[in-house]
């Protein structure tokens, strides 16, 4: 069972440079994931609390690349330290959940500068993921893609949770991802584009970034570390989940224990708001078996907003539904191993997707707002 502690130090820490194979090149940071959290007040406008994920060599080398990167992510910020007798006061102030009402939370992303090996599909898994914790009301909203970047700097909040890149330097440790938490219910994140920070697909010696971005939006979601190590010894479950403080190589599928944090912090049958169309309650879904979900009524209406849904559909064949659903133009599902697709036109890709799976969440790309009454006939 997973420990709900909202104010750990946050982030991946790798347990040891196997997880970077390859000789160590000037300028090449190399070592072990550090994490370390700060609490920068802008030269205008609210502090923002920094969590870093960062490789170096040790916890001096982290401090130092992670105020290295605070002039770029926030120009003109100020660093609080103990010195200042503010931190424990500041702290308090990001003590928060997502509330019912902001349900499902939107998460736009912007790939631009994003490493090749890199696709969208790592926060689209990442989301869907999250989303669809049986037993958890949480789920987040792909808000689509995104010319915004993350608004870490003297701006301040802007009422949009985006994930993009910056190129952050590496010439002595290297952040890898910057999650942001602000006083008003906002989370961004920053992932490093610079060459150096080895960010890729999990192979050649990089780390996986979609592994990263999974264990990132966790923490977006309100979830802290999955043990207290190394203050406090860890059980093999979590020391296997997503959410565990070290870096543990490609981990892209939730755990038992990631999902029983979920549940702690968002059970379902709580004070749930009325949710979007394109967000049904309550879908199961992977890793591990599913529940089997409850019988379909006589006729369920589903409806489809412009954009990106998150929603279950009709177990059968694909056909039949997208026949139904004549706004819809695209159709993607993650197995647990890839993704899964259907596109309305044959010239554009061939159909890899054929049948719905039952009580699946599939994300649904929509050119117009429709809606169609599906029989359980």
């Amino acid at each position: 069972m997973k420990r709900i502690v909202m104010f750990s130090t946050v982030g991946l820490v790798v347990l040891g440079a196997a997880a970077f194979a390859g000789p160590r090149t000037p300028g090449h940071a190399s070592g072990e994931l550090n994490s370390l959290s700060l609490v920068v007040v802008r030269p205008s406008g609210q502090p923002v609390l920094l969590e870093f994920e960062i490789r170096a060599t040790d916890g001096a080398e982290a401090q130092s690349a992670a105020l290295r990167a605070v002039p770029s992510l926030v120009p003109g910020g100020h660093v609080l330290t103990s010195e200042d007798g503010q931190v424990v006061a500041q702290w308090a102030q990001w003590s928060w959940l997502w509330d019912d009402s902001e349900l499902p939370v939107p998460v736009a992303y912007n790939p631009t500068d994003a490493p090749p090996t890199v696709g969208p599909s790592a926060v689209t898994s990442a989301l869907t993921q999250w989303s669809t914790v049986a037993g958890s009301r949480f789920a987040y909203r792909w808000a689509g893609f995104t010319d915004h970047t993350a608004s870490l700097g003297t701006s301040g909040p802007d009422g949009e949770n985006v994930i993009s890149w910056q190129s952050l330097d590496c010439s002595k440790g290297c952040v890898l991802g910057v999650t942001s938490k602000e006083t008003v219910h906002e989370s961004d994140l920053v992932l490093n584009s610079n060459p150096l920070a080895l960010m890729g697909d999990g192979t050649g010696g990089t780390a996986d970034a979609a592994s990263v971005i999974l264990h990132e939006t966790g923490h977006m979601a309100g979830l802290a570390h999955s043990c207290a190590a190394p203050f406090a010894p860890c059980t093999q479950a979590e020391t296997d989940a997503v959410m565990y403080y070290q870096y543990r190589g490609v981990r892209r599928k939730l755990t038992a224990d990631d999902m029983a944090g979920m549940v702690a912090l968002y059970p379902a049958g709580g004070s749930t708001p009325t949710p979007s169309p394109s967000v049904p309650p309550g879908p199961p879904g992977p890793p591990g078996p599913s529940p089997t979900p409850p019988p379909l009524e006589q006729t369920v209406t589903l409806s489809l907003n412009a954009g990106w849904n998150l929603t279950l559909l009709p177990s059968g064949d694909i056909a039949a539904t997208a026949a139904g659903l004549a706004c819809a133009d695209e159709i993607y599902w993650f197995d647990g191993t890839s993704w899964q697709s259907w596109f309305r036109s044959a010239v554009f890709a061939p159909p890899g997707l054929t049948s719905i799976e039952p009580g699946e969440a599939y994300w649904v790309h929509a050119v117009g707002a429709c809606s169609h009454a599906f029989s359980d006939q």
